[in-house]
């Protein structure tokens, strides 16, 4: 029998625990009048939240949640950077709850980088609401969750969790918090959590009584009466609280000028030489406690085996890429990414507050992802129309003289399709035909003069369904190849706009100006990515609801152009075994024995677009051609008035000095 229970408690891990371990109900009489008393008190310390967890809200924790539920709860600045996969969201959820039934009238507010992080976790919060019968038999009727258009509530007895969507701040600006919680840290705006979010807990939870305790401190040290520091667990976990959660990113990201910053703190040990030098030279508040900030790192390698799906990591720990998987699944901040675009400079082409960017004339560059162009600009499109392992992409460049914009991207698959069809969404059954309408849309709204397509996979198709005249609708034009005069097509005699170009990856001249190309543009400012932050998100969230948009929204829009660039961080080259240059993401394992390649379906439609602005802008435009003769102005008379026009078309230096001779 001793077995069977070693058998079933393996996963608590016992085994390396020599003492003998302490029962804490083994001190509780039922028999007691105030046994239940007692219980409640017990269930509520930090140490046993766990058995709170399991009895009140039918959640079973593992040892390592339990114990950083327990290191939270003990610090004012708790910092926790976890491996993709360890459920944080759902730890800060379950805190939450923790923190609204064990503190009574707590007000706890959540933020996340775009108002849906923060649903993700009101969402968890909802489902235990909804498994544990005990949590809503103690709760009174007003308690339960609540949701509004601009926030998500959740009440518990006198308690509330709000869920903010952080926008610009301005919404949120004068809410008070005893506790906030800050998800996926790293895209949170540090401007609007130092100036906005960070003051919901400036002022004490028990301000009167904050005020006593210390003015009886200080009375007592006059008077010369010694009173011992109440530091107990108690009563540090009364006072408010802030949490920083999220995944590691870049070095350059404030979420690791944070993270070095706490460090420093913890690292100091309290040495007031080493504080000083945190607080840059000068000297800390005199109330200042080193021990109330920690970090709480949890990698993949330190998580139960079983916790997350191996083969997934295997996945993701094949590839090339060891900063990547170092943010991903080591909780460690990477430098910079090891791709052919660097991340960094990727990031220095963002058009943001903290990195302006002029045009020509030292105007400042100002553009957001858009759903609609502008009419008196042009634009071009690139068309990745890979379909099966890849999504089908579509990627949308302005044209400015000077510079090129990033506004659209869109991206399906022929799963997401049969689901539209599906739903009765398109009538389009088709695959390359609902694509090729989906572009005609776009041309429909942005002033397109060019489209670059990929020539293999489903190009071919693609193009034939833009020249359909089946799946035209009136008024609309066929679409053809362009027309080049050294390589004659069947196809330039048709009448339509000719304006596509199948773009053959496989040329290696091609490629390579491609991609050396668009990294010059970058590196010159000349490619740029909209502005981007959780206002934006936000906002864009707000515009698709207010227009109904179930699909193709602007916030897929966003999100889309936020995942280009994390392939074009990804991109790798390398060389073939004849040493031509090969440009590809790093190979993964997927089974045994097989291996695949991540996606780069945005990257490839922007290195199109890119490409074709390229050489567009490069050509020159041809002179429009002058038919010479006419009567003879042979009066002195009109002598003048023709003295500065050009008589002779060629090089200067002949037509200027043959302008006089006759």
């Amino acid at each position: 029998m001793s077995e069977l229970k070693k058998i079933d408690e393996a996963w608590l891990g016992l085994d390396s625990i020599d003492t003998d371990l302490f029962n804490p109900m083994s001190i509780l009489r039922p028999s007691e009048d105030d046994f239940h008393l007692k219980l409640a008190w017990l269930m509520t310390r930090p140490e046993y939240l766990s058995f709170f967890c399991h009895h009140i809200l039918n959640v079973q924790l593992l040892p390592s949640q339990a114990l950083v539920l327990d290191e939270v709860w003990n610090r004012k600045f708790p910092m926790l950077i976890a491996s993709r996969g360890f459920g944080k969201s759902f730890m800060l959820s379950l805190y939450a709850m923790l923190r609204g039934l064990v503190l009574p009238r707590r007000k706890i507010v959540v933020v996340g980088a775009a108002f849906r992080q923060s649903k993700v976790i009101f969402e968890y919060m909802e489902t235990i609401w909804r498994n544990s019968p005990m949590l809503r038999d103690i709760c009174d009727a007003d308690s339960g969750p609540r949701r509004d258009t601009d926030r998500c509530v959740m009440r518990l007895n006198e308690s509330t969790i709000t869920c903010l969507p952080l926008g610009d701040g301005q919404k949120i600006r004068g809410q008070r918090a005893n506790d906030i919680i800050s998800d996926e840290f790293a895209s949170i705006p540090r401007d609007i959590f130092e100036n906005v979010v960070a003051g919901f807990a400036a002022v004490s939870a028990d301000p009167v009584a904050n005020v006593k305790r210390l003015a009886a401190k200080q009375k007592a040290e006059e008077l010369g009466i010694i009173i011992e520091d109440d530091n107990s667990t108690s009563k540090q976990s009364k006072d408010n609280q802030i949490v920083l959660s999220g995944t590691a990113y870049y070095d350059f990201n404030h979420f690791a000028t944070y993270w070095k910053k706490w460090k420093a703190i913890i690292k100091s040990q309290g040495n007031p030489a080493k504080l000083r030098e945190v607080f840059g030279g000068e000297d800390y508040p005199e109330s200042f406690d080193w021990k109330q900030y920690s970090i709480i790192r949890m990698p993949y390698e330190l998580l139960p085996k079983g916790f997350m799906d191996a083969d997934q990591v295997a996945r993701s720990k094949a590839t090339v890429h060891t900063g990547i998987y170092q943010m991903e699944y080591g909780a460690c901040f990477t430098r910079d990414s090891q791709g052919f675009f660097k991340r960094s400079l990727i990031e220095s082409c963002v058009i943001s507050q903290e990195n302006e960017i002029k045009d020509s004339k030292g105007v400042p560059i100002h553009f957001e992802a858009s759903l609609i162009g502008d009419p008196n600009k042009k634009y071009i499109f690139g068309v990745d129309p890979a379909s099966e392992v890849d999504n089908f992409s579509i990627v949308v460049l302005e044209v400015n003289p000077d510079h090129r914009r990033i506004v659209h991207c869109w991206t399906t698959t022929r799963s997401e399709h049969k689901e539209k069809v599906k739903k009765g969404y398109s009538t389009e059954t088709d695959f390359y035909s609902y694509c090729a309408r989906k572009i005609r849309d776009l041309m429909a709204l942005y002033p397109c003069i060019h489209i670059a397509i990929d020539a293999q996979g489903g190009g071919v198709a693609v193009t034939e369904s833009l020249h359909d005249q089946d799946k035209m609708k009136t008024g609309e034009l066929p679409l053809w190849p362009t027309i080049d005069d050294d390589k004659p097509k069947d196809t330039d005699g048709e009448r339509g706009l000719h304006i596509i170009q199948m773009c053959q990856f496989a040329k290696y001249e091609w490629l390579a100006e491609a991609n050396h190309g668009m990294r010059k543009d970058f590196e010159d400012k000349v490619l740029l990515f909209p502005f981007f932050d959780a206002v934006s998100l936000g906002l864009s969230s707000a515009q698709d609801d207010i227009k109904h948009r179930m699909f193709d929204t602007l916030e897929e829009c966003v999100m889309d152009i936020e995942e280009l660039k994390d392939e074009l961080s990804m991109i790798q080259m390398t060389q073939t075994n004849n040493g031509r240059d090969r440009w590809d993401t790093p190979e993964i394992i997927v089974g045994t024995g097989k291996k695949s390649k991540m996606r780069k379906d945005r990257y490839s439609a922007l290195l199109m677009a890119n490409m074709a602005a390229r050489i567009l802008q490069r050509t020159p435009e041809q002179e429009a051609y002058n038919f010479y003769g006419g009567f003879a102005m042979g009066r002195d008379g009109e002598k003048k008035s023709y003295e500065n026009e050009k008589f002779y078309t060629g090089p200067s230096w002949f037509a200027d000095q043959m302008k006089d001779v006759y």
